[in-house]
């Protein structure tokens, strides 16, 4: 036959010719520069990324006439020979069909002869996975110490499939999936110049297709010229390929997001009538749910697979949902796309599916309740209206919470209440040293209400409150509500800067917890058999919370569970 398919046509070279193996091939060349190549080599990783090919090229660097030199010319007789796999020096031999103990007996009677016409005998083993244990067994001692002469390179795809033995004689360079882009690049290279005109579009959809192996994308492309000649279009490409366009899937996911079933269905009507199958569509869109989750919650920057186009699309889809209603969608096509790939009406579970998809509760974050329940109650609860009623209600509060032992001012002298409205500022930093401990407490505490009105509420419910020189400490019950929250690194680093503000410095913020009463006066008994007593308690707590009750009634909702922070 003729013609070359491409994958042949254009295998590298040169190491410079070696795509996305950029520090095995730089260290490979300077071995060769320096003289100090190793006896054995094991080159492991997936298909199609290079092993065979590097294997070859390093043949023709310790071979060619000018080296060993890190740049075979590539036109001498030993270059050629190794190219066309006819030197007698270089030794390719494939393990799934050599796997026995008398094939590597055989190679080890061969070593020990010179060369023929090269300056080094090579072995390359590829798929060396595959060899019986008795043939590693075998091969151990020749490859710990052979001849001057041999080299051994050992190609694999699964590398946990080799020896511990054999490993420890070789040196290790793991090869890894070429990225999207540069396999774009090397088939923008190869149609440029072949003279094959295709959008930019279907050489990236090759890419994505190929899975990091540029021999897959060389092949797909094979079959692309073969069938349309040098003259491609983006539609009949990804018909003829059974790839899914992009455009379809990420109409799906708009749909998705949108609680628009009909329109999801329409979108996978369409996509089977292309001939795209349901198992293979299912795929892609647990891969662009995949994509959304990474994109909202740690950024582009971790994709390597998208198109800047591409990630920009699933930003704009995906800029009204938070992370975890898009985590909720991908757990939930994870598991349906199993179920998929094993139905026997592939058709009807993904139907199902997308209909779950897009009938799916969206979940509201714990940030965002809290913001609402924040924003609902300054508008609706008593101390932030602007009425006399509301705040007399406000005095009568602080009058409550002030401690007996400070003197009462005479009602005679006390100025008028009415008059003069309370002044929401907290007092000069003066004052604040001179004033009694219990107005302290008062005044910081109607401070941080004011400032953040649920932080506020949670320290009204603390047993007690210490305020020293340069700390506060704050003793709750051990499991209440109040202490749980006070215990948070935001409440801690909230009620600092509050204090600090109110203050006029720097305050240690220090929350400690208790035994109730009720737990102390139970004694030892207690100590050794209420936990699930506590537990209950710890429960009821919760529930009756007036901060729970609320946020029950905004949203109209239940407590289902409870679980600690």
């Amino acid at each position: 036959m003729s013609y070359l398919v491409l994958a042949r046509k254009w295998r590298p070279k040169t190491f410079d010719d070696i795509v996305g193996q950029d520090y095995i091939t730089q260290t490979l060349k300077n071995a060769v520069s320096s003289g100090k190549t190793a006896h054995a080599f094991i080159f492991s990783g997936p298909r199609g990324v290079g092993k065979t090919s590097t294997a070859r090229i390093v043949a023709k660097a310790l071979n060619c006439e000018k080296g060993p030199t890190p740049d075979p010319c590539s036109e001498c007789t030993f270059c050629q020979e190794i190219s066309e796999g006819k030197s007698l020096d270089v030794i390719e031999i494939d393990a799934a069909s050599h796997t026995g103990v008398n094939d590597v007996r055989e190679i080890i009677e061969n070593i020990k002869y010179l060369p023929t016409s090269g300056k080094n005998k090579i072995y390359i083993i590829d798929e060396a996975h595959m060899l019986s244990q008795s043939a590693f067994n075998a091969l151990l001692k020749t490859l710990e110490e052979p001849p001057p002469h041999v080299l051994f390179i050992l190609a694999t795809t699964e590398v946990h499939k080799i020896p511990v033995t054999i490993l420890s004689r070789c040196q290790r360079y793991d090869f890894k999936k070429v990225t999207v882009e540069e396999i774009r690049q090397q088939l923008k290279k190869i149609t440029s110049k072949e003279s094959v005109n295709i959008d930019d579009e279907t050489l990236y959809l090759i890419s994505q297709e190929a899975d990091g192996s540029v021999r897959d994308s060389l092949s797909l492309m094979d079959q692309l010229i073969a069938t349309f000649g040098s003259d491609i279009r983006h539609e009949e490409a990804t018909s003829i390929l059974g790839i899914l366009d992009k455009a379809l899937i990420k109409s799906v996911l708009k749909s998705v997001l949108e609680n628009n079933p009909k329109s999801s269905i329409e979108s996978l009507n369409n996509a089977i009538e292309k001939g795209i199958s349901p198992r293979r569509f299912a795929e892609d869109l647990l891969k662009i749910l995949r994509y959304s989750v990474l994109v909202k919650t740690c950024g582009k920057s971790v994709i390597s697979e998208l198109s800047e186009e591409e990630i920009t699309d699933i930003e704009k889809l995906t800029s009204k949902v938070n992370a975890e209603s898009l985590e909720s969608l991908f757990n939930l096509m994870l598991e349906e796309a199993e179920n998929i790939q094993k139905s026997f009406y592939p058709q009807m579970a993904l139907e199902l599916t997308l209909i779950k998809l897009s009938t799916m509760e969206r979940i509201v974050s714990i940030e965002d309740i809290i913001s609402k329940i924040e924003s609902l109650s300054g508008s609706s609860k008593p101390g932030y209206g602007k009425s006399a009623s509301m705040d007399e209600h406000r005095v009568d509060y602080k009058k409550k919470e002030t401690p007996t032992d400070i003197e009462p001012t005479p009602i005679e002298k006390a100025p008028a209440p009415i008059e003069k409205p309370e002044d929401p500022k907290p007092p000069e930093p003066e004052a604040k040293e001179s004033m009694p401990q219990g107005n302290q407490k008062v005044g910081f505490i109607k401070f941080i209400k004011d400032k953040k009105r649920i932080l506020g509420t949670r320290l009204e419910q603390a047993n007690e409150i210490v305020i020293e020189e340069s700390r506060i400490r704050i003793i709750c019950d051990m499991g209440s509500p109040g202490a749980l929250y006070l215990k948070r690194q935001e409440s801690k680093e909230a009620l600092k800067n509050f204090s600090g503000e109110f203050y006029s410095r720097d305050m240690r913020i220090d929350i400690e917890e208790t035994d109730s009463p009720a737990k102390k006066d139970g004694g030892e008994k207690m100590q050794s058999n209420n936990i699930k007593e506590q537990k209950a308690v710890n429960r009821k707590k919760i529930h009756d919370d007036p901060i729970v009750k609320e946020a029950e009634e905004i949203f109209g909702g239940r407590v289902i569970d409870i679980k600690p922070n």
